[in-house]
């Protein structure tokens, strides 16, 4: 599959697998982001994607950001949350990825740095069916770790 990628920034970094094998596809800041403490903010990337019909693109948080903290212009790692998203397949803004700052500062994440990841996602559509009893399964409403939390 080709998706058609256009920079709305000079500074934007057109999307990478950085392995083969991976599901995601790094997003990359195309401007400096400043975040006020316990503060959210959008990451601009710099890119407007052209997305199929028939998928979307989901933004999903990296890894590494979540256990090591993102590099930040102090030269030390920040706490930050990355929210996910969704890219909808006639979106034609720019795409931007919804963070908070966790710490007690101010921080600035340069850019250029590697701040979440987009995975692309088959769309399915269906139509719902309002009815007034839905079929009993052996679950029934147990949720929220009525399974409990060992082997």
């Amino acid at each position: 599959m080709i998706i058609n990628v256009k920079k709305t920034n000079e500074n934007a970094t057109i999307p990478v697998f950085a392995h083969p094998t991976d599901s995601g596809f790094d997003l990359f800041t195309a401007e400096d982001v400043v975040v006020e403490a316990g503060k959210k903010a959008i990451a601009k990337t710099g890119l407007i994607f052209e997305i199929p019909t028939g998928w979307g693109i989901q933004i999903k948080n990296k890894s590494g950001i979540t256990v090591k903290g993102v590099p930040t212009t102090s030269g030390k790692n920040a706490d930050i949350t990355v929210y996910e998203g969704t890219i909808d397949m006639d979106y034609r803004g720019e795409v931007g990825i919804m963070l908070k700052n966790e710490e007690e500062f101010s921080i600035t994440i340069p850019k250029h740095t590697k701040i979440a990841q987009g995975v692309l996602r088959k769309v399915y559509h269906c139509t719902f069916n309002e009815v007034n009893e839905v079929n009993e399964t052996v679950r029934g409403e147990g949720g929220f770790g009525s399974t409990g939390t060992t082997v």
